[in-house]
């Protein structure tokens, strides 16, 4: 993995994930989904049944907390802004393993209806800029279960490895409960994006050597990855003859 890659909120996100919702009320029909329409081959979102162009703004990484927020919808309201992308952040959702802690994404949720904005919601869990400095501690200290990318010398660096299964599964699991809150507060559709993740990548180095990640860099390739690459390949070919020689 090349260093970590800066993601920028746009009109179209190339990685998102919707959040399902019921209806408002007993009498009501349920919203729409928020969805990329293609139509004659071009794409449009569409937010409650109609084309809606995001103007968006992005708080910085550490002013989603209640008290930032004043700031925040002040500036929104100066640019005239349509939708905020706003992180939530891992540490905080999570304090403990498996108690959710829902404070700030439920006054996200109602500052935004408050000031008519819609929401992207971006998730800093295993990494934030290539670290994980919003994994919670409780996590982040268990170098057991997330141990962090070993480089070519043998030096741990400051990027979890993608290859610790137990952090990996701690994430879904807490993602998971992020989604369910907001199918359970967010039948509006407030949030209409959500980003898995925010810049993944490696500080320092260019990939995982650890023992795990070494086997499965001399692995094969899977076909469908070879496939999607436009790779023709004789045999069973690894990461390393396929794509970076180098390495």
């Amino acid at each position: 993995m090349n260093s970590s890659i800066r993601i920028v909120l746009a009109a179209i996100c190339s990685v998102f994930l919707f959040v399902s919702g019921e209806a408002q009320s007993s009498s009501a029909p349920p919203l729409p989904m928020p969805q990329l329409v293609n139509k004659n081959g071009r794409y449009a979102l569409f937010v409650d049944g109609a084309p809606f162009l995001m103007l968006g703004a992005q708080v910085n990484n550490s002013s989603a907390w209640p008290a930032m927020l004043p700031k925040v919808w002040s500036a929104i309201e100066d640019i005239h802004a349509n939708t905020v992308e706003a992180p939530i952040y891992w540490e905080q959702f999570e304090p403990q393993e498996g108690h959710f802690d829902y404070t700030v994404l439920d006054t996200l949720l109602s500052q935004a209806r408050a000031h008519h904005v819609r929401l992207v919601v971006l998730w800093f869990g295993t990494w934030k800029n290539g670290s994980q400095h919003y994994m919670p501690l409780w996590l982040k200290t268990d170098m057991k279960r997330a141990p962090r990318v070993v480089d070519g010398n043998g030096r741990t660096l400051d990027s979890p490895s993608p290859f610790a299964e137990s952090a990996m599964k701690a994430d879904i699991t807490a993602f998971t409960a992020l989604m369910r809150r907001l199918k359970m507060a967010d039948a509006q559709h407030t949030v209409i994006m959500v980003q898995v993740e925010n810049e993944p990548g490696v500080w320092g180095g260019i990939r995982d050597f650890s023992p795990v990640a070494q086997k499965a860099f001399e692995g094969a390739v899977p076909a469908d990855v070879l496939k999607a690459m436009n790779k023709e390949v004789a045999g069973s070919a690894n990461w390393k003859t396929v794509f970076w020689r180098r390495c």
